[in-house]
């Protein structure tokens, strides 16, 4: 981590938004390091009241993903990242009634954990404290990744929850409970598999245009130096089911968390950022084992979804972390919106010892800029512009955790929305909910109030709504001055409160959720 805060020191300060030269200290932050504590209170389906009337077509049930519990016996996790995973739900039954359930993931590694009271040999992001011994760190080389800490989805009326590993974890959406771990079968490969690993994934599935059906990756490593690695684009058909898109052999993998998809095409964004095997095997960590390369080009992988056809498009060196949409212009160009930072460091805003430190949280100010990418698949031209921010948000187009109405998925569209950190030059603790209208940035608009601490937001589109912003955007949200977790309703249009109600426990950091129609 020293190399991380020596980078940091260097490239972060002064990126800030709309802060001064010199930031204070970030000392106007009651609760925020409350927020990152373990919760071990669980709930089912328990009544919540709304501070008003909930709108007559809200029905359906909004599940977040995050870490709930940060340590066990006497180990503790470096990073948020590998934190136990714990989900939370918000049920709308369409009359007015809502309701709120909290539980664990009972994954493998968490029972196992339990059971022994120490934090089970799994591979982490960033390793455990103190240290696995180098048994332990063989061991959770070799058992991988299993904590599902960071998104949901439906696949064909099955809720899982997932992150960057090729497995998931099924859940029942009515009570929480974990069904099991579900291992889909990898597609047959035209390649040799001898001596390579297929376990990593994406935790952002893209639904294909028209179908049921969605799109994810598999990322293939080689253990034997020297051989090739590949890229694989499936499609997800049902809880088990995947089926062959495209395949092709690289050089090296780089970490992908997303990716975009349109009509006709699925889009890859491959930077810098390689993960190595081996390297993973010594440190014992995701990071341990990822390096970035400041000096390399970042490649666009376009991949026809009809014929599996792969183009190459190279552009210049950034790093994404969340694609946000797509689509696809009358002359055949492609469009896709990022977040666009220069290098992966922000990884570092959560790491637990920064959290829980008022004065480094201040320096880590790197933001994202927000992005639009133009495809010439016929040219190989990669055109790059970003956006301004207007007048009622001067931080918009620094917005990450992007959403959208998914009504407009793989169509030409104007709203996104997102959760800015840092919104105002004082430190991690000060965020704000933003709208980017990427359209015309008179039309950007944000959200922020004193001590009040907000995850990644979620759009719910009303039922027949003829604007595309014709909705409620909600959010996870924290109240420093009392201590206690609510559920933030903001209109959309105006980003102003619609409603809250408070929750009967702390709800901790969250990373990404989803809303399914369906009230289970």
């Amino acid at each position: 981590m020293e190399r991380f805060r020596a980078i940091l020191v260097l490239i972060l300060v002064g990126l800030g938004l709309c802060s001064a030269a010199n930031p204070p200290q970030d000392d106007d932050c009651p609760g925020f390091d409350e927020w990152f504590f373990t919760n071990n209170q669980t709930f089912e389906n328990h009544p919540i009241e709304f501070e008003n009337p909930l709108p007559k077509w809200l029905r359906g049930t909004l599940i977040r993903n995050g870490a709930g519990k940060v340590e066990m016996g006497n180990r503790k996790f470096v990073h948020y990242f590998d934190g136990f995973a714990k989900l939370h739900s918000w049920k709308f039954s369409g009359n007015g009634s809502a309701f709120f359930s909290a539980k664990f993931i009972q994954s493998r590694v968490y029972t196992e954990s339990i059971a022994k009271n120490d934090i089970a040999p799994f591979l982490t992001f960033e390793g455990v404290d103190p240290p696995f011994g180098e048994i332990e760190r063989y061991e959770s080389f070799m058992l991988n990744m299993d904590n599902t800490v960071v998104n949901v989805f439906n696949y064909s009326n099955n809720i899982v929850a997932m992150n960057d590993i090729w497995k998931v974890y099924e859940i029942n959406p009515s009570t929480l409970d974990t069904i099991g771990v579900v291992d889909p079968p990898r597609p047959p490969s035209q390649y040799s598999n001898l001596g390579r690993l297929n376990v990593m994934s994406t935790a952002h599935p893209v639904a294909e245009y028209g179908a049921t059906s969605t799109f994810d990756i598999l990322n293939t490593f080689s253990l034997i130096p020297g051989t090739k690695e590949r890229l694989t684009v499936v499609r997800v058909t049902s809880l088990s089911g995947r089926e062959l898109v495209a395949e092709w052999e690289i050089d090296k993998t780089s970490y992908m968390h997303s990716f975009s998809v349109t009509p006709n095409y699925v889009i890859l964004l491959a930077a810098p950022y390689y993960v190595n095997m081996n390297d993973m095997l010594k440190y014992a960590s995701v990071q341990g084992g990822m390096a970035w390369n400041a000096q390399d080009n970042a490649t666009f992988y376009v991949v026809e979804i009809k014929t599996g056809k792969v183009h190459t498009l190279k552009t210049e060196n950034v790093f994404v972390v969340h694609h946000i949409n797509s689509f696809e212009l009358p002359d055949g160009k492609i469009v896709l919106d990022v977040p666009a930072q220069p290098n992966p460091y922000a990884f570092a805003l959560y790491d637990v010892a920064y959290i829980h430190n008022k004065t480094a949280r201040v320096n880590l100010t790197a933001q994202p800029v927000l992005t639009r990418y133009t495809l010439d698949i016929k040219t190989q031209d990669v055109q790059r512009v970003s956006f301004n921010s207007g007048p009622k948000a001067p931080c918009a187009t620094s917005l990450e955790m992007p959403v959208f109405n998914e009504n407009y998925r793989h169509m030409n569209y104007c709203y996104v929305y997102g959760q800015v950190v840092n919104y105002n030059g004082k430190g991690f603790s000060h965020i704000a909910l933003v709208k980017k209208d990427v359209c015309n940035s008179a039309g950007d608009l944000m959200y922020a109030a004193p001590h009040q601490y907000f995850t990644e937001p979620w759009f719910v589109p009303a039922p027949g709504g003829k604007e595309e912003d014709d909705g409620v955007l909600m959010s996870s949200a924290f109240d420093g001055d009392k201590k206690a977790s609510y559920l933030l309703m903001l209109d959309p249009k105006t980003m102003t409160v619609m409603n809250r109600s408070y929750m009967p426990t702390r709800v901790p950091f969250n990373f990404h959720g989803r809303f399914f129609d369906a009230v289970y």
